[in-house]
């Protein structure tokens, strides 16, 4: 099943950094996400010659890097000269904020290299394949675009397999990654069948691994509908009809409250605090809540937001970070 982008197209602005100057990365990473909506920033993977520079005798051809040779990876890498980001805009006035900006990166660092262009979406496949490899969450968990569906056979690991469509959420991005990292972290707490709200569900990916783990019956829950065309993708790519029983789809105008043991909510920060009775009403006693979609100094804020839950744990990685809630009794 195909989603429904035949219409649709896509900005993205490519921003290079080198040694000098990549400090400021970060700060404009974070605006980009603040001040111009960017729907999604993603670094230029190493090459495969870089990592075997790197990694020499522990280099795996072809395969993946295990999670425990990643950080050494990147510190390595940081003696490289060039750092390229790319900034992806596709949701709401997605021409004017890639133009707005633009226009902000050439007049406050009028230094730094700049490219951008808009493609159309029957495109974004051939995008993401550019940089998009399985990603290993854990032992048993692992996130395989669909394209290697058929081939992807190295491990005894649960396999979710993802379509890179429009909706935000593929798990190369650091606030889906933690959010599956959280969940694997307390799978074994939750019991098959019970309840799971994925809301702002995107590209469907946090749902899928509910139930595809746990058999949770899952409610897919976006505000954009070309996102949830992109869920329906996914589900069919990871089951048969009957592993469906009691999971739905729904538009954020039609969706009714109901109580679950686990809700996703990887959405920002300001959505978030909009949504937060929502949320709240929707996860039962002693259920758990994974919220993400937070730069590293929104995290404060999210826990003082949300200060009628238990804070289990908070994960981070570069910019990000992720929160575990728990209702109490």
């Amino acid at each position: 099943m195909k989603a429904i982008v035949e219409n649709k197209k896509f900005n993205f602005v490519l921003i290079q950094y080198n040694r000098e100057n990549v400090s400021i990365a970060d700060e404009i990473n974070a605006l980009s996400i603040e001040d111009f909506e960017c729907d999604g920033i993603e670094e230029f993977a190493i090459e495969e010659a870089r990592v075997d520079e790197i990694l020499g005798e522990r280099a795996y051809s072809g395969g993946d890097i295990p999670e425990s040779l990643i950080d050494e990876v990147e510190l390595a890498n940081k003696d490289q000269d060039a750092f390229t980001y790319k900034y992806f805009f596709y949701q709401n006035d997605f021409e004017t904020n890639s133009e707005n900006f633009v226009t902000f990166i050439k007049r406050k660092f009028p230094t730094l290299p700049l490219f951008s262009a808009q493609k159309n979406f029957e495109d974004w496949n051939a995008e993401w394949k550019k940089f998009y490899n399985p990603i290993i969450v854990s032992e048993r968990l692992e996130i395989i675009p669909e394209w290697l569906k058929n081939t992807h056979q190295k491990s005894t690991s649960e396999k979710i397999y993802i379509y890179p469509g429009m909706g935000f959420g593929t798990g190369t991005h650091e606030t889906t990654y933690l959010c599956l990292k959280l969940f694997d972290q307390i799978s074994d707490l939750l019991l098959p069948q019970s309840n799971c709200l994925d809301f702002g569900c995107g590209s469907g990916i946090l749902g899928i691994t509910a139930i595809k783990t746990k058999q949770m019956p899952t409610v897919f829950c976006d505000i954009d509908k070309s996102a949830l065309d992109n869920c329906v993708q996914n589900l069919v790519l990871n089951f048969e009809g009957s592993m469906l029983d009691g999971s739905q789809l729904v538009i954020r105008d039609r969706y009714t409250v109901s109580k679950n043991k686990l809700v996703f909510a990887n959405i920002l920060e300001n959505i978030l605090i909009l949504e937060k009775e929502v949320i709240l009403s929707s996860l039962e006693s002693e259920g758990y809540l994974i919220v993400s979609g937070l730069l590293n100094h929104q995290v404060d804020k999210i826990i003082s937001t949300y200060s009628s839950l238990e804070k289990i744990s908070v994960l981070t990685k570069n910019d990000w970070s992720a929160i575990l809630f728990k209702r109490p009794i």
